[in-house]
């Protein structure tokens, strides 16, 4: 195999094995994002610009995918609603750049997917995960909700009253649950999920030219990205205010 030079911006790794992009969450034992914009987008899109991907994987480093946001931030920032603002809507713009790919995205998931990393995954097309994946949208037991696109992007997938449910009890929901729900695609054993996402691409790449793909893809994006711009913003508001009182 070949690999590219590794590199990173914010908390996540950039490195592209064999026309596949590899985005790997790097922060402490439970890869915590420490704020909602958690890579510089700019550099994102010179990366990508710079390969020829088939596709693109985002994982954690180590054990777990990601424990979700730093909350002690998000306290530290809730007199200064500005910052929080404008630091959302930067991290939308990342989420939202990452589901318009016109490739193969599939979020690798092991261990604790909580959060914004939860919401990071949900931007991704596909998800697999290990038999050990915990998924859940803790928030509403701090009194918040998710601000990250996460009641958009869960109910798109789960339909609503699966996803009120879920964000509202803030409760825990294992790998079989998921795969159950439509949240993950495809269930493999305990530190398999990398290679099965590179298996997962190859696969569904297979004989298939690169404008083939990026037209298909580009094609099923279009109506969800216009019709959920305003209701992103609509959670973003609804998240600050909620925060206040945290």
């Amino acid at each position: 195999m070949t690999y590219s030079e590794e590199k990173k911006s914010g908390v996540v790794c950039f490195e592209e094995v064999n026309q596949i992009g590899i985005l790997t969450i790097d922060n402490g034992s439970q890869n915590k994002i420490p704020q909602p914009d958690f890579l510089d987008l700019s550099f994102l899109k010179e990366w990508i610009s710079e390969q020829r991907l088939k596709g693109l994987i985002i994982t954690g480093k180590g054990r777990h995918f990601s424990a979700g946001a730093d909350v002690d931030n998000i306290r530290a920032n809730k007199d200064n609603p500005g910052y929080l603002r404008e630091a959302l809507k930067k991290g939308r713009d990342i989420l939202n750049y990452i589901e318009s790919l016109p490739i193969i995205t599939v979020a690798a998931i092991s261990g604790i997917c909580f959060g914004a990393g939860l919401e990071i995954a949900l931007s991704c097309q596909f998800r697999i995960g290990t038999a050990n994946a915990l998924l859940a949208f803790p928030e509403s037991n701090i009194g918040i909700m998710p601000g990250l696109t996460g009641t958009i992007r869960l109910s798109r997938i789960v339909g609503k009253s699966k996803a009120l449910e879920i964000i509202i009890t803030g409760r825990t929901i294992n790998g079989e649950e998921s795969y159950s729900l439509g949240l993950v695609d495809k269930i493999v054993p305990n530190k398999t999920h990398l290679s099965a996402a590179v298996q997962f691409i190859n696969e569904l790449t297979k004989n298939k030219s690169h404008q083939q793909i990026r037209s298909i893809i580009q094609s099923v994006n279009k109506s969800a990205v216009e019709k959920d711009a305003i209701a992103m913003e609509y959670e973003s508001e609804m998240f600050l205010k909620l925060v206040e009182n945290i």
